[in-house]
């Protein structure tokens, strides 16, 4: 166990867009809207854009979406199905804002948050195998999308993709898989067999050095698995979530035990199991979780959420989304709320749920494609999909400005008749300039256009030889200009 570098509290951790003081409503009851098959969607399954052709993001189709939504971007990272692999930003009606391919790596856990106190972009980017990430590295980009650093542990540990949460003091909590040496015979294995130590990390961020560790082995038998299969090595634990409590303490999920750990910051002894085989807590009625995700902290450590994949032995054969009132004192869990899908749906693997700042509640649900946010009393305000066979590890909403450090890009099409403008991944532009002329060194502006979407298609006068475009604010100030292209 390496000694503690920081005081981390709950409140230091950044972007938890979750609100700690949001107040759930008891008993608020799980809704959705009519199902996915009475949704008008388009057949297409990959976008593809005139200016950008580089850019394949697969289409996400919002079914339904109301004025009452949280504000804020969405952060998706498909990690499977048709399209290019990579991080995406949304906008708050489901329109692409930002694309960045990664294929043929997968990108996972992507989101914003702050490093040394300025907007950041951080995911995982490597090779997926089958649960685990085993070949790649963290990546960070500053709100200009310049990478500002590429790194991992500075150990032999290989970053693993289920967490890497910037912290205020410049480093990362982050998750890894040890396959270690280990007797499984309480389990039916070898005696001289090998485990999967579930690893959890403080790193200095770009360094990768290591200053916190905590391993699951050193407190958690493998007889608290609920993993039959005991492969080689075997998957006990898995760890796939780390947050930071009120106190400064940590939690950490394991799906494969049912459960979530508060861990003492200093010594790594586990102060109380919640859920699992050994659960301090005495659980209440519907609040027990089985292969869960994304424990997260709430209302001073009151209230825990929990992304509860499924399905449950002898209830509910879906995924929900749970939130559980604490009392640490008298050591009891009560099930306050959970959401399900309508129709229900079950993600065997992946997925999140986040408590936004005006206590909506946005859950993403992994493997099946599909995402949704619901208000206070459970009415949908959003809920969308990714094509047939893709999937999203976590999705966010959060605040974000981008202003990208390349400039914006123009193609024109159709004889020169009509032009195409994008700007992948500036959050501010509110509309296009366009200027044309048959000399490249005097163009003059001919039409101001609103921006409609990703890209933006506009006629060009006739007589035009030349046109480039200006991108404009709300307010008419330039954000940054187009080359000037022949038409």
């Amino acid at each position: 166990m390496s000694p503690r570098k920081n005081g981390l509290t709950r409140r230091d951790v950044l972007m938890r867009a979750a609100g700690a003081g949001a107040v759930l409503i008891a008993g608020s009851r799980a809704a959705g809207l009519a199902g996915p098959a009475e949704a008008a969607t388009s057949t297409a399954k990959i976008r593809r854009f005139v200016s950008r052709p580089d850019l394949q993001p697969p289409v996400v189709s919002v079914v339904h979406r109301t004025t009452e939504a949280a504000s804020g971007h969405l952060f998706l990272a498909p990690s499977s199905g048709p399209g290019q692999r990579g991080a995406m930003i949304l906008d708050e009606a489901g329109e692409v804002v930002w694309f960045h391919p990664t294929t043929p790596r997968t990108c996972m856990d992507f989101r914003a948050g702050l490093y040394k106190g300025k907007p950041a972009l951080t995911w995982w980017e490597g090779r997926y195998v089958t649960g685990v990430g085993r070949i790649g590295e963290y990546v960070l980009m500053d709100a200009t999308y310049r990478e500002l650093a590429r790194f991992t542990a500075d150990h032999e540990l290989r970053p693993d993709f289920h967490e890497l949460l910037l912290t205020p003091h410049g480093t990362a909590l982050a998750t890894t898989f040890d396959p270690v040496a280990a007797d499984l015979t309480s389990v039916g294995g070898p005696k001289k067999g090998r485990a999967f130590d579930g690893v959890a990390h403080e790193l200095a961020v770009p360094s990768g050095s290591v200053l916190f560790e905590w391993r699951s082995l050193d407190h958690i038998p493998v007889t608290e698995s609920y993993q039959t299969q005991v492969g080689n090595p075997y998957d006990y634990f898995h760890i796939n979530s780390i947050d930071v409590d009120h106190d400064g303490n940590l939690l950490v999920s394991a799906r494969n035990t049912w459960a979530v750990y508060k861990v003492d910051r200093h010594s790594g002894r586990v102060i109380w199991r919640l859920g699992g085989k050994k659960s301090d807590f005495a659980m209440g009625p519907g609040a027990q979780f089985v292969f869960q995700h994304d424990a997260r902290s709430h209302d001073e450590g009151r209230r825990i959420s929990i992304f509860d994949n499924g399905p449950h032995p002898k209830t509910t054969p879906h995924s929900r989304a749970i939130v559980l009132a604490l009392d640490e004192g008298r050591r009891r869990a009560t099930l306050e709320r959970q959401i399900v899908h309508a129709p229900p749906l079950f993600a065997k693997v992946t997925g999140n749920a986040q408590l936004l700042g005006n206590g909506d509640y946005l859950v993403c649900w992994g493997s099946t494609g599909w995402f949704s946010e619901y208000g206070p009393r459970g009415d949908v305000r959003l809920d969308a999909h990714l094509p047939p066979g893709g999937q999203n590890y976590r999705v966010f909403r959060l605040p974000w400005v981008g202003k990208p450090s390349e400039p914006p890009a123009i193609k024109a099409t159709r004889g020169g008749r009509t032009l195409h403008v994008s700007w992948n991944g500036a959050t501010e532009v509110h509309s296009w300039r366009l200027l044309t002329g048959k000399e490249p060194a005097r163009l003059q502006t001919t039409a101001t256009v609103p921006r409609s979407g990703f890209e933006t298609a506009a006629p060009v006068p006739a007589g035009s030889r030349y046109a480039a475009a200006v991108g404009l604010d709300s307010k008419g100030k330039q954000l940054g200009r187009t080359k000037t292209v022949a038409v």
